[in-house]
Parts: structure tokens; sequence; C-alpha cells
């Protein structure tokens, strides 16, 4: 049985993504930062700090085996202008959204390559790609995370591990909970399929770049946007 590790896996997207591989019959564990989620294995692990980045893997690990996927899905926004922000808000935003990423790519990568298998997706933004007024880092972090991923795939690929990024546009997760009604209508409109996407149809994807009719799929950025950005 393969083991799926969701970090950041108790609301949202993450939560989703939970879901789908349960259902489709995975072992899955996640990490959360303040309250488990209702499915899976839950790991209390916050993706700022290595090493409980580090001890959450080897709970994960001895609960499962090594990882097989790894889904990245932690992340946070703070909207404003950038004059703003703080130093503080810089390091907070990136530690998560980018540094967790690579801390947790870290400790799954050996074992991936040690078994010359593996696949590795990240869930990005749109606003990785084309940048947001007032979300300056959170735009600038998701750029890292793509970056990121599309070298990891030149890097990895030898080793036979594959390596993708979602790029969701606008979904109605509680990250959208400062947005107000008509901001949210606005938004659904601004979209081409005329509604807002749910964590469930980024889930998805992430499962279907995870399994094998997918093996010849790496380095992608892979918009899940409703045609908000063509």
């Amino acid at each position: 049985m393969s083991h799926v590790l969701v970090a950041g896996g108790s609301r949202g997207i993450g939560a989703a993504t939970v879901e789908t591989f349960l259902d489709k019959g995975f072992d899955v564990s996640y990490f959360y930062k303040h309250a488990p989620g209702a499915a899976g294995f839950g790991i209390k692990a916050d993706v700022e700090s290595p090493s409980e980045v580090n001890e959450g893997v080897k709970e994960a690990v001895d609960r499962f085996g090594p990882v097989d996927i790894l889904v990245y899905s932690a992340g946070i926004s703070l909207t404003g202008l950038t004059t703003d922000f703080s130093y503080e808000d810089y390091l907070h935003v990136m530690n998560t959204n980018f540094g967790g990423f690579f801390a947790v790519c870290n400790e799954v990568i050996p074992s991936m390559i040690s078994a010359k298998k593996g696949v590795i997706t990240a869930v990005s933004s749109m606003w990785g790609q084309t940048g947001a007024s007032c979300e300056s880092l959170y735009s600038a972090s998701k750029g890292a995370l793509d970056a990121y991923v599309k070298s990891l795939a030149k890097e990895l690929g030898p080793s036979g591990i594959r390596v993708n990024a979602v790029s969701p546009g606008v979904i109605d997760t509680d990250m959208m909970k400062s947005f107000s009604d008509e901001d949210k209508r606005n938004l659904m409109y601004d979209t081409p399929l005329q509604r807002l996407g749910s964590p469930e149809d980024v889930a998805g994807i992430i499962y279907e770049l995870s399994i094998d009719r997918s093996s010849f799929i790496t380095g992608q950025i892979i918009g899940i946007n409703g045609g908000f950005l063509i």
C-alpha cells in the first residue's frame, strides 16, 4: 500500500486531499499546526520548524513506512500594501509557503531516491505566476515554490521521481474568510466558468498527478482556476 504524506492536511485543499486518497485506499498521514482534521493519521508539526518536520516525518514513516507520495498544502496569505508588511511578516510567509516545502522535501527525497520512485506535488497559486496587488509576499513565496518545483523535477527525474505543482485560482477555503460576499461575487464573475473553485476540484487533480497514468508528467505548474488566468 502506498503511503501519502500531506503537509497541511487538516483544512481546505489539504483536508480534501487527505479524504481523496483515503477514499482510494491509500495510507495517509498528514501534518497539522493547530487542530487535527477529521480523517487520516494526524501529526502535529509546524512546517516553519525543521526539527518538527524531521520528527513528524519520522512518526509518519514509523506508522506507514517510507513516503511514496508527498503533497505540500501548507500555506498562509497576508493581504495589504507591501509597505505595511514587516520583515517578520516576510519570514513567516516565506518560511511557511516555501521554506516548509524545502524542509519536508529534504526529509523524504533520500528514501525516494533509494527506491527510484516517488511523486511530489506542491500546492501553489496562480498569483505565483502573475502576481497579485496587495498580496506581494504571498505571490513571491508561490513564485519561489514554482521555480523550486521545476528545478527539483530536473534534478530528481533521473531517479524516477516526478515533481509538479497545482496552481489554484479562487478556491472557496478559509483563506478567503477576509473577503466580503461582494468581493467573492466579483471574483466569481471574473472567472470564465462563473463559479468559485472547491477544495475537491484541486484534490482531484493532485490525485491524478500522483498515479501511473500521469507517469510522463513532471516539472509542470497545472492551473486549476476556471479560466481566470489563461
